[in-house]
């Protein structure tokens, strides 16, 4: 009962949200062909294509900001409650697939839409991220049942990738007093911003080709496989799960 209660709460927690952030994709996309409507009408820029890409990218980042606003509330309600350390992770768990299912599919609705969109007008190009790295098969109606089915797979883990980064960073800032949490934001920028492209700079852009080469090879993106892509974001959410559940057994309440 209370497991059941812990998974509840944490999945309420993102209903409004989710809810407005559907609305305002619907609501763009309803926009695109208005504005091309009017735009024919009054021959403003009629020649100009209107390009619709990677829009399926803004649920997984959308999903990485709740995770990052998603643990501290929910662990303080568990202890007061009586719920263990443990009950709370994996109900959260159960809270990151819950979410990645519901917007994969909902991905697949504006996928669908889109392309409705796209060939109903010459001068809207509509294209998913996967169509972008794993060619134009992704990217038409023509490809069935399977090619949607295989789009929703890779989103899914797409988006438990991104929202099991967002709660490993909110859990590791929770435990970080507040030196340490300005250390750690100095140090990424840094690294990020400033050692890294020196680094590179010295190599000749050789750690840019090392790291996209990695990339290429973990993705399947040159041999044009989204089951090697699949495979590489379920073992990178299992190691962040990991990774989270390590802070989260020892972590205690802060005042």
């Amino acid at each position: 009962m209370k497991s059941s209660a812990i998974y509840k709460f944490q999945l309420a927690e993102h209903k409004n949200s989710t809810l407005i952030f559907c609305l305002v994709i619907l609501a763009i996309l309803a926009c695109i062909p208005i504005y091309n409507g009017f735009s024919s009408m009054f021959q403003v820029q009629s020649d100009t294509t209107i390009q619709v890409t990677g829009i399926d990218m803004a649920p997984a980042i959308f999903l990485f900001v709740c995770g990052l606003n998603a643990f501290k509330d929910n662990f303080y309600m568990a202890l007061q409650n009586g719920i263990s350390r443990k009950s709370l992770f994996i109900n959260r768990i159960y809270v990151v697939l819950t979410l990645s299912v519901v917007m994969a599919l909902f991905d697949q609705i504006v996928m669908i839409l889109g392309k409705t969109v796209d060939s109903l007008s010459e001068s809207i190009n509509y294209s998913g991220v996967l169509e972008m790295l794993y060619g134009s098969q992704f990217g038409t109606q023509s490809g069935g049942f399977l090619k949607y089915f295989e789009s929703f797979l890779f989103l899914t883990t797409l988006f438990i990738a991104f929202l099991s980064l967002g709660y490993l960073i909110t859990v590791i800032f929770y435990r970080m007093n507040k030196k340490q949490k300005i250390s750690y934001v100095v140090s990424f920028y840094v690294v990020a911003f400033v050692i890294l492209p020196i680094i590179d700079m010295l190599m000749a852009g050789q750690l840019s080709i090392i790291l996209l080469k990695f990339l290429d090879m973990t993705m399947g993106i040159s041999v044009q496989n989204p089951f090697i892509g699949m495979f590489s974001l379920i073992v990178f959410s299992i190691i962040l799960s990991g990774l989270t559940w390590i802070l989260i057994r020892k972590a205690g309440v802060k005042n």
